[in-house]
Parts: structure tokens; sequence; C-alpha cells
């Protein structure tokens, strides 16, 4: 991979790390109902900020895939799950504890069953998704992608199209209850293996300008969907907005595509480290910035009174903190298998 390549795939983690702080930043002004009421334009851009980030989540699965079929030099399963097993149990642990947890039977009952902190639900189903990369770089490899193409359509519509036609049918006329009962059929995978199985298909050149219009085009219509769905049912819903649903899905390798065939040497040096060095980084971030949120919250350090400004103002906050954290932390040789 070219310099330029390593730099897209940096700008796209740093870009992935900030959208899902700024997710959680907004999230108590999305499911604000009262704010939906009384200040409708205040949460509709919370909304707008729900919207433009969705990709935060499926950048990273597709950036794995990315580095998988495109390097033939792979670590063994056994690397790969210690450099995110180590971090997950750590952090959960530190989770628990922070939450006041003090029983280790406990503790082991929420690492198998449930997660210590919301956020921790990406690291199981992420070593699930890097374990079974290297079968589905042979099953979907150049040479046969083309033979298996019947299994990611089969894949692609119990993973993408149902989930999304479900909620979506809550504001359409009629009873669809029935897609649900597909999955009696057995034919679903875990959803988030999709973006591995559809990389060989959906990894292409495209026109940037083109690119950036169908992002925004894509993402204005799952905002409306979303919207529409909010006022019909009376409360704030982001159905929609799931990592599997296919306005998310498309939009989120339409984005990559669109970074990833974007000439960033003009980017001045200094800045282009920094790049480096937040997406480098944005694996620690994601693990620490809820707790470094959780800690700032309890001391009211955080802004609150202004719903439009607040959430970008505390994400820049949230972000610069975990960054500076993790930047200092990976100094220390042994901490690194944890950050």
């Amino acid at each position: 991979m070219s310099y330029s390549k390593n730099f897209n795939i940096e700008l796209l983690r740093f870009i992935a790390i900030l959208a899902v702080i700024l997710i959680h930043m907004s999230m108590s002004h999305f499911y604000d109902s009262n704010l939906m009421r009384t200040n409708y334009t205040a949460w509709i851009f919370n909304h707008i900020y729900y919207t433009a980030t969705r990709f935060c989540v499926p950048i990273f699965f597709i950036i794995t895939a990315y580095i998988t079929f495109n390097n033939n030099f792979q670590k063994n399963w056994k690397q790969k799950l210690i450099r995110l097993g180590l971090p997950y149990i750590t952090w959960s642990c530190i989770y628990y504890i922070y939450s006041g947890g003090n029983s280790i039977v406990e503790f082991f009952k929420k690492l198998a069953g449930e997660n210590t902190a919301f956020h921790l639900w990406f690291i199981p189903s992420f070593i699930g998704y890097i374990l079974l990369l290297p079968a589905l770089k042979k099953i979907f490899s150049d040479d046969d992608k083309e033979k298996f193409r019947h299994l990611f359509y089969i894949v692609f519509f119990f993973s993408i199209i149902a989930p999304t036609f479900i909620p979506l049918s809550r504001i359409m006329n009629g009873d669809y209850k029935f897609i649900s009962g597909l999955s009696h059929f057995n034919m679903t995978l875990p959803a988030l293996l999709v973006y591995g199985i559809a990389f060989p298909y959906f990894y292409k050149k495209i026109n940037i300008r083109l690119g950036i219009m169908f992002y925004i085009a894509i993402i204005s219509i799952n905002l409306f969907l979303n919207v529409k769905t909010s006022d019909v049912t009376g409360a704030p819903d982001e159905l929609l907005y799931g990592f599997t649903t296919a306005p998310v899905f498309i939009s989120s390798f339409i984005f990559f595509n669109t970074l990833m065939n974007i000439n960033f040497k003009f980017i001045p040096a200094s800045l282009r480290n920094f790049i480096y060095k937040a997406g480098e980084c944005s694996f620690g971030i994601y693990l620490s910035h809820w707790l470094i949120y959780l800690i700032i919250e309890q001391k009211g350090l955080l802004l609150h009174g202004r719903s439009i400004i607040d959430p970008l103002v505390n994400t820049v906050v949230i972000f610069s903190l975990s960054f500076a954290l993790i930047f200092m932390g990976r100094k220390i040789k042994f901490l690194r298998y944890v950050l």
C-alpha cells in the first residue's frame, strides 16, 4: 500500500472516532422527547449529527476488510485474539470497578453475557469479524468472487434489506411482521460480517464529486425517514440508523471509497503527523473516551445548555482528553497491549 493510502486509512480512523464521540455527545439531546416537542430545530440538528456520523463503526469494519484483502501478511488468530481480547477484558474490568462492581463472579457473568459499558459491544463483534475475515478473503478472492456472488446476495438480503424494511414498515399500511420470521430459515449470519463479504463487490474507485453527492443524498433520505418515523411514533426513533440498515451500509461504503480516492498531499506535514497519531490511537480512544466522559460529566465540566453547539464542543473536549491519555499511555511499552 502506498503512503497516500496509509494516510487515507489513518484519516478515516481519525474521522470515525470523532464521529463515535459526537454520537455519544449528542445522544442525550437526540433521545430528549421534551426537546423534540419544545425545540424541534435543535432536536433536528442532533438528528443530523446522528445521520451524518453513522459510518463511524462500519468504517472500522471496512478498513479491516481492506487491510485483509490487500495484505498478504496477516497475524495469526492467536495474535489477533490477544490484541483485541486483552484490551476488552482490561477495559471491561475498569468500567465494572468504576460503576461500583466488586464481585469477580458477577464481572465474568457480565463479560460473557453483556457489557460493563454500553459502547464495548463493539469489541466482541469485532473479534469475531477479524477471526473470520481470512476465510472470507479465501472464499471471495478475485478468482472466486463471481462463483459465490449468490452467497453475497443472500447475506445482503437477510442482514441488510430485511433489518431495514422491518422498522420502515412501521410507517406503512399493512402488517409486515412476517418479515421478522424469515430468521426461522436459519439463513442469517452475524450481520456485521456482511461488510467483509461485501468488500470485494463494493470497494471501487469512484468519482470524488459524485461520491460526495451520493453520500449527502443517502444520508438526507435517511434523515427524512428517521424524522418521519419519529413524528409518526411520537418519540425519537433511530431504528433506521442501525449499522446494518441499507442507508448506513451503502453510505458507509460510499464514504470509504470517496476518501480513499482523494489525494491528501496538500495537507501540511504537521497536520498529517497529527492525523497519523490520532488514527493510531483510535482504538484506545474508543475504549477510554466513555470513562473520560463519565469523569468529566461527574465534575460538571461539560456543557449542556445549548442543544446545537454543546455536542460539538463536548466532542472536541472528550476527544482531546482521550487522545492525550492514549498518546501518553502508548509511550509506556506494557500499556500498549491494552490501548
